[in-house]
Parts: structure tokens; C-alpha cells; sequence
């Protein structure tokens, strides 16, 4: 007989399952034209089984979006951890990138499936998740304005374009970039090299 401890985790594995089905889907078909059977499908289980774990598809949606988030975030924080004592301004901004980058192309599917999802999503599904991206921002307003009040950024740059800028083309980098040229260190290698090199002037 199984244990609650064993229940739980069955049940955890299983709800990551869908949602990396759903995430697949979301990302292949957007939001409008995915399907709860095409979900179930993904994630080998019966359609009715996934109200279990979820209320629905907008459900789903939104649970795809905030993980995508919030993996990011995470992995950009702990790539910030990783530092010595000796980095600066500058390589904390590298190293969150870098940990962001390295987790928008592990979960490649999570990345795009918000991207695309968020103006296909409900109003109250996209006002919910927005607060979240913005706050995601901040974390990068944050990181960019240390670097300036140490004098590590340029006075030329209007931070808030530049962020969303360098954001945009890293939020999208799971579309174009191609493994079969640099590896995904060659690319975080080069990210780092052009903040380093770029934005001191």
C-alpha cells in the first residue's frame, strides 16, 4: 500500500509532467488553438484526469507562464550566487544573464509558450502573470542601477531600454539560436564578453 509521502510525490512528478506537455503544446499551437486533448495526449493521460491537477486550460496557461518566469528568475539568482567576493557590477549583470540564458535554452519550451501565450491569454490570466514579469524587471532594474551608480555603465545609456533590449533578444533566444554552431557556453561566453566590453564605453 502506497504511503501519503509516496501519493504526494507520484502526484508532483505527474503535475510537472502535464505541465511540460502543456507547455510543449502551448509553445507548438499558442494558447487559442490548444487543447485540453492534445495536452492530455502530450503528457499520456486520459483528458478528464488533468482536472486533478488543474482547473482547466486557462489554468494551465498560467501555470506554464509563472514557472517560466520563475525558473528564470531562480536560475539567475543562482548564478549570482555563484560568485567570489571579487566580482563587480558588471559580472553580477553577466552572470544573472547568463543563468537566465542557460535556463531559457534547457526549458526552451516553457520560454516560448509564455512569450507567445501572453497576449492570446484572458485579461484577468495576463494582468495576474504581468505583475509577475514586471517584478522579474525590477530584479534587472536593480542589478543595471548598481552598475551605474558604480560607475561601470556609460551615462549614455537610458537603462530601462537598454534592459528590455538585451531581455528582448535573450527571451526569444530559444527561436534562434542553432546548436549545431556555438555551443550554449560559446553563447553565454559571448554574452558576457559584450557586457563587459559594451557598456563602460
Amino acid at each position: 500500500m502506497n504511503t501519503d509521502a509516496e501519493l504526494d510525490s507520484k502526484s508532483v512528478r505527474t503535475r510537472k509532467r502535464v505541465l511540460a506537455a502543456a507547455a510543449r503544446v502551448f509553445r507548438q499551437q499558442g494558447y487559442a488553438a490548444a487543447s485540453l486533448r492534445q495536452i492530455a495526449d502530450a503528457a499520456d493521460m486520459q483528458a478528464g484526469s488533468l482536472y486533478y491537477y488543474f482547473d482547466g486550460k486557462e489554468a494551465l496557461a498560467e501555470a506554464v507562464m509563472d514557472r517560466g518566469v520563475a525558473e528564470a528568475q531562480r536560475s539567475a539568482e543562482a548564478a549570482i550566487n555563484r560568485l567570489d567576493d571579487a566580482a563587480d557590477e558588471i559580472d553580477v549583470i553577466v552572470a544573472a544573464f547568463s543563468g537566465h540564458l542557460t535556463y531559457l535554452l534547457e526549458e526552451a519550451d516553457f520560454a516560448v509558450a509564455t512569450l507567445r501565450m501572453l497576449q492570446q491569454t484572458p485579461d484577468a490570466v495576463r494582468t495576474r502573470h504581468l505583475k509577475k514579469q514586471k517584478a522579474f524587471g525590477r530584479f534587472y532594474g536593480d542589478l543595471f542601477d548598481r552598475a551605474r551608480d558604480a560607475g561601470l555603465i556609460d551615462p549614455f545609456f537610458d537603462l530601462s531600454a537598454l534592459r528590455m533590449l538585451l531581455l528582448g533578444a535573450l527571451n526569444w533566444s530559444p527561436e534562434w539560436f542553432d546548436r549545431r554552431g556555438l555551443s550554449a557556453d560559446d553563447l553565454v561566453a559571448q554574452l558576457g564578453r559584450m557586457l563587459r566590453s559594451g557598456l563602460n564605453g
